[in-house]
């Protein structure tokens, strides 16, 4: 059988902390290397275009390194323009209102780690579901789930359990004995998972994740995330 990829970029908007109102981890998927390539080649094309924009030296003179283009520093007509290629795209934001979470949670530094841990393989399993519901993915042949992630992400990841993890939940199921909850399986064949943390300097995918989670979490703070139209995918948590 052939293997089905599914390609997922991700970052994050703010930290899972109570210093903080909410936090987001957003990011864009794609079904196929080649529909990763026509975003990135279109994305890419882009930034170079507007690049000169944001050096604050001599643009002729110049031989530094561009500085990175990020949701932080975007100009209103660069970013609405990237915003429209986002609409024909999968993208997707898991929004964590920080006052909800446990405080128990909120005290420990890896307790805060294993629930960020949580909130992206409930992330990553909502994507699957979406996909397989949809047709476009056949949950009885193997899948390749390619991961790029911010680098700056990975400061609490476990890495070896946040697989394991992933790969059990989804292939084998998960019960919760606490809440006596069993989580059935949503693969029924081989996952292969590959994971890299990335410098988004270099990586355009991880670039679109961080305007998509930023975004996300400027317009859930003003109540209005109805207006975020590139959306495909919002999960609430706690």
């Amino acid at each position: 059988m052939k293997e089905q990829v599914l390609y997922v970029y991700m970052d994050d908007s703010g930290v899972i902390h109570s210093n903080e109102s909410c936090c987001v981890y957003g990011g864009i998927a794609f079904l196929s290397e080649d529909a990763k390539w026509k975003f990135t080649e279109k994305y890419q094309e882009y930034i170079q275009k507007i690049k000169c924009h944001y050096c604050k030296y001599n643009v002729n003179k110049c031989k530094r390194k561009c500085p990175e283009i990020k949701d932080t520093n975007i100009r209103y007509q660069h970013k609405k323009k990237i915003l429209k290629y986002l609409e024909n795209e999968f993208c997707f934001a898991v929004i964590i209102d920080n006052q909800k979470v446990n405080s128990e949670i909120m005290k420990k530094k890896n307790a805060r780690g294993r629930f960020r841990d949580y909130t992206e393989r409930i992330l990553l399993k909502r994507i699957l579901t979406y996909f397989i519901k949809e047709k476009l993915l056949n949950p009885n042949e193997p899948v390749k789930l390619v991961l790029r992630i911010d680098e700056q992400i990975n400061i609490l990841h476990l890495e070896r359990d946040f697989l394991e993890d992933i790969q059990k939940e989804f292939t084998k199921g998960m019960a919760n004995l606490k809440h006596f909850m069993y989580f059935p399986p949503i693969l029924h064949s081989d996952l292969n998972i590959d994971l890299r943390y990335v410098d988004s300097k270099s990586d355009y995918g991880v670039q679109a994740s961080d305007i998509i989670a930023g975004e996300t979490r400027k317009f859930y703070k003003k109540n209005q995330l109805d207006k975020l139209e590139f959306l495909k995918l919002k999960i609430f948590l706690p």
